[in-house]
């Protein structure tokens, strides 16, 4: 018999409005996990992520030979990795200690865009089916506020935005699940819930009706900082994030596009061999 429990997946690169997109979920009733990074200067509406869950996946990137901000694609199992090493059982605890009884979650570090498979066995372990909501935005303004927050030169920016975005994509694809732009969340909330209860195969007034209760106003358009056109392709990895960025507006509207992830293949052979 097949398990209520639910399990939304806020996926994308840092600072491209996974945190925004996971209060929405959030207001849609679905439960985020106890112990949330507090808001600071970079983010004053908050993270909406897990502070012990943020550092086990560092630990878990350490244990597979590699860190988050590393571009190149991971070549360890993290599956078999961590449950040879204990970090797997150690994951499956933690999730049942951050979300106790409840039957829907919304789970969100940007980290998890490198670890769906891991992600998406442990929390199936606890009951939860996962559907993934990848959140998309222009890899320059991504740059711009990663130089600003950690310093990071636009070019190590746009080959870790590739990096993020495509194995999201990937480790999504043929399911259902739903692309977010930065613009929907900022401009439209209730569009952002229409498209996750889409991807829930739920119908959508009711979700929209909860959101509704509990909030006047989702987002602040204020929030937005970085407002810049796709990058112009004066480096390789710059014209390769341009022509990522184009092709997964082409999955807005239809998440598992052909055409699309066949380009979206393209690029991430060129990403790879370069």
């Amino acid at each position: 018999m097949e398990s209520g429990k639910r399990a939304v997946l806020i996926l994308g690169m840092h600072r491209s409005g996974t945190s925004l997109c996971s209060k929405i979920v959030n207001l849609m009733g679905f439960e985020a996990p106890k112990t949330l990074m507090a808001a600071n200067e970079a983010n004053p509406e908050g993270y909406w992520e897990s502070e012990v869950i943020y550092k086990l996946n560092d630990r878990i990137f350490e244990a597979c030979g590699t860190q988050w901000h590393k571009r190149t694609r991971m070549t360890a199992d993290p599956i078999a990795l961590t449950r040879r090493n204990g970090l797997y059982h150690e994951l499956t605890e933690l999730l049942a200690s951050e979300f106790g009884s409840a039957d829907r979650i919304v789970l969100k570090d940007p980290r998890i865009s490198r670890l769906v498979p891991l992600y998406e066995a442990a929390l199936l372990d606890l009951g939860y089916r996962s559907t993934p909501v990848l959140v998309v935005r222009n890899p320059m303004e991504v740059a711009a506020s990663l130089a600003r927050r950690d310093q990071f030169t636009t070019e190590r920016a746009v080959r870790l935005w590739l990096r993020h975005t495509l194995d999201a994509e990937r480790a999504t694809r043929g399911r259902a699940r739903t692309v977010i732009s930065y613009e929907e969340s900022l401009q439209d909330w209730r569009l952002v819930v229409s498209k996750v209860a889409e991807a829930l195969g739920e119908p959508v007034a009711p979700l929209l009706a909860q959101a509704e209760e509990r909030t006047t106003e989702a987002a602040r358009t204020d929030l937005r900082h970085h407002a810049l056109a796709p990058p112009a392709p004066t480096s390789w990895f710059r014209f390769l994030s341009r022509r990522a960025y184009a092709t997964m507006q082409d999955l807005l509207d239809d998440p598992n596009d052909v055409a699309a992830v066949r380009k979206l293949d393209r690029i991430a052979v060129a990403f790879e061999t370069f």
